[in-house]
């Protein structure tokens, strides 16, 4: 019998994962049944049962894979990049780009409204968030002990406002997909850039 590598027991797993994405954003998550993503996926119930035995496991699966592709994509980027605000350049072009995807808008919508219910997509969701904004934290951190930030600023809460101009967008994009994500991007890195006020337009505020 051929041994079935890890390769391909990778590829069925994200086959499944995207195949459920597909449904919650369609139909949503608690009218999306296990049938529909064993349809969706184009497989037998054995093999989506053989990896995932209920859709909050699928949700789990999802949840955590985000996590753990953003979580990389910004450990790359700081490998790549040494000024603080080129790194925060590409991390907004890389995470913003990926909202073009109109279904990951959607699916994000169902897993937030899911986590108001379900304690444990709740503590899944928490700690995706939780993950990006201390990575987020600590590039500002760095930036302030270099002169880059404002010391002032409480860096915690920074990596918080980043974090929710993204989700806004996701808001955003969920209820008008006509919504250009290039000018959103544009105007997040002239506010970080200090260059969103024309010099003196606060004279006197």
């Amino acid at each position: 019998m051929p041994k079935v590598t890890e390769a391909h027991l990778e590829a069925r797993r994200k086959q499944i994962l995207d195949a459920a994405g597909a449904c919650f954003s369609q139909k949503g998550f608690h009218q999306t049944t296990m049938q529909d993503i064993c349809a969706q996926a184009e497989l037998s119930p054995g093999a989506v049962y053989r990896y995932f035995s209920a859709k909050e496991e699928i949700i789990a699966a999802m949840v955590d894979e985000r996590r753990r592709e953003g979580i990389a994509l910004i450990q790359a980027v700081k490998r790549e990049r040494h000024d603080t605000l080129d790194v925060l350049d590409e991390i907004a072009e890389v995470f913003f780009n990926r909202l073009e995807d109109v279904q990951g808008c959607a699916v994000d919508i169902e897993l937030w409204s899911e986590s108001q219910s379900n304690r444990r997509v709740k503590e899944l969701m928490r700690r995706d968030a939780s993950d990006v904004t201390e990575a987020f934290t600590a590039i500002i951190q760095h930036a302030q002990k270099h002169g880059e930030v404002n010391p002032d600023l409480d860096p915690l809460a920074v990596a918080q406002v980043m974090n929710s101009s993204f989700y806004g967008l996701i808001l955003q994009k969920s209820l008008d997909t006509d919504i250009e994500i290039g000018p959103y991007v544009q105007a997040i890195k002239a506010m970080m850039g200090g260059t969103f006020w024309l010099k003196g337009a606060r004279k006197g505020a």
